[in-house]
């Protein structure tokens, strides 16, 4: 999914008055967050994350389909936060929280976890 379905899918779901920038400043906070806490906890390459910008509309989301609700619940509760419907936040934020927990879960079944040195407890490679 890239950044235009996205908005285009939260404007569907939840009509509002929030600015193509200001949704775009919500998805970086998710993202950002999905980099440093999932993407840059597992072996591979480290992952280097690029805040969104206005004008970049189809580059694509670290997360893939069928995982996306991530993003689409979160922009969802914080549209309800900024608009002051602490109900609908609520909810919306139950749903959020379980696509994270599912997303995570999904990725610790398919990536391996980096290794770390604990006070010498594992030892190092290549001596």
């Amino acid at each position: 999914m890239n950044l235009r379905e996205l908005l285009v899918t939260v404007d569907q779901l939840r009509p509002n008055a929030f600015t193509d920038a200001e949704k775009i400043r919500m998805v970086n906070t998710v993202e950002g967050r999905i980099y440093k806490d999932i993407l840059s906890k597992y072996e591979g390459e480290e992952p280097v994350f690029i805040p969104f910008a206005e004008g970049q509309e189809e580059r694509e989301l670290a997360v893939p389909v069928p995982f996306t609700d991530v993003y689409v619940y979160y922009l969802i509760s914080m549209m309800d936060f900024y608009n002051g419907d602490s109900g609908r936040y609520n909810d919306s934020m139950v749903l959020y929280n379980q696509s994270w927990e599912e997303f995570q879960a999904h990725y610790l079944q398919t990536h391996t976890p980096k290794q770390t040195n604990l006070c010498g407890m594992i030892p190092l490679r290549g001596w």
